[in-house]
């Protein structure tokens, strides 16, 4: 509701106030102040014909009321408002923009390879920060395009900067170039299987072998004596050893989804949506259907899951099920689709601090094949 409370002067105020029921103008209350002075409430649609049949009464604004208030006491204050907007965008802008990009990797090559694939996704100095959903699909998308150079991908927001942690995919590549290679493991395994293509097989299945030993070499004999070399290539596959460490909370917390799901439209500036937020706790699936190049808004069609955090008490051996079911997990990611799990073993367990800590041993069927170039010989004969 609109209204505006006036402050009326002169003489026979009341001839005044007659005056304004005849026009139909409606007193919402009135205050007498003194003789000669009153003040009045009326609906600020009203104002002007007030002021058309004041005649000699003297006719003063004192307040707003409604939303006639709030505009009023915006354009009062629209310098102080005016800059407090501007500030509050350069703060938004300065605190979401990315000023540094760590790699934590040392091989130029892959360095390189990932630092263009951030590049081609928007992760460049200077630029606003992504969100973790966005961060997480741009790592998916790059690991599924450079499945051949990379085993696992890590980004990570932290503060003005993205931390970006890689590991490198196994390369178990057979050469083809004219150079002598004997066929080594790469970890101290027992061996379990060879698979030879060339070159002479010197270990057997069941053997203990050190990291870099030699499992297929490059002699071509007869009667016992080396006649020439031949570049080795195969494969081989070991039982690898692995001790993990892992710690479960004896309370434990999970989001799980409620059923409830909406969809709503919002504007979206840099990291921060206006519109419509139905759930406290949900998960959101973006389409922009509007948004520019140039600045960081968009027109947003959003789906909205609802979550409810869930809270269990863990007896001891349904958090040490549930520790020993994360640390196959992590051994397991590391894992090709040719290597699992032999065997696995407790190795000490402990409650510390309303939470359960675990040493487990693995056993793991592991691809372990690598390639030791033979210096000083000339090419395959």
């Amino acid at each position: 509701m609109n209204t505006l409370i006036l402050d009326i002067e002169g003489k026979n105020i009341e001839n005044f106030i007659y005056k304004l029921h005849h026009n139909n103008i409606e007193i919402l209350k009135i205050k007498h102040i003194s003789r000669k002075e009153t003040e009045i409430e009326i609906y600020r649609k009203d104002y002007e014909l007030v002021n058309e049949i004041k005649g000699i009464y003297n006719i003063r604004i004192v307040r707003y009321k409604g939303i006639s208030y709030i505009i009023n006491k915006i354009k009062y204050h629209k310098f102080i408002i005016i800059s407090l907007l501007i500030g509050l965008i350069l703060f938004t802008i300065l605190t979401n923009l990315i000023y540094d990009i760590e790699i934590f990797y040392s091989g130029s090559k892959l360095r390189n390879i990932v630092e263009n694939e951030l590049k081609i996704h928007g992760l460049v100095k200077y630029s606003i920060a992504k969100r973790y959903d966005e961060l997480e699909s741009i790592k998916n998308q790059i690991l599924i395009d450079e499945k051949d150079n990379l085993e696992w991908l890590m980004i990570e927001r932290v503060g003005t900067k993205y931390i970006v942690r890689l590991e490198p995919k196994k390369i178990n590549k057979i050469n083809e170039d004219n150079k002598i290679y004997n066929v080594v493991t790469t970890k101290d395994i027992v061996i379990k299987k060879i698979e030879a293509l060339s070159g002479e097989i010197i270990k057997s299945v069941g053997d203990y072998a050190y990291k870099g030993e030699v499992i297929i070499n490059s002699d071509i004999k007869l009667y016992d004596e080396v006649k020439r070399k031949v570049s080795a290539k195969g494969r081989i596959y070991g039982e690898a050893w692995y001790k993990v460490n892992i710690e479960y909370p004896l309370k434990y917390h999970e989001m799980k989804e409620t059923g409830n799901k909406k969809i709503v439209y919002n504007i979206k500036i840099f990291n921060k949506y206006i519109g419509p937020n139905q759930y406290k706790n949900k998960k959101v699936e973006d389409n922009f259907l509007l948004s520019s190049d140039v600045l960081p808004i968009a027109f947003n069609r959003q789906k909205q899951v609802e979550y409810e955090e869930v809270s269990y008490n863990l007896g001891y051996n349904e958090a040490l099920e549930k520790a020993l079911e994360e640390a196959r997990k992590k051994i397991e990611s590391k894992l090709k689709e040719d290597e699992y799990i032999i065997d696995e073993k407790k190795l000490k367990c402990e409650l510390k601090d309303s939470k359960i800590v675990v040493d487990i041993f693995y056993a793991v069927y592991e691809d372990v094949t690598g390639y030791v170039e033979i210096e000083g010989l000339d090419d395959i004969q």
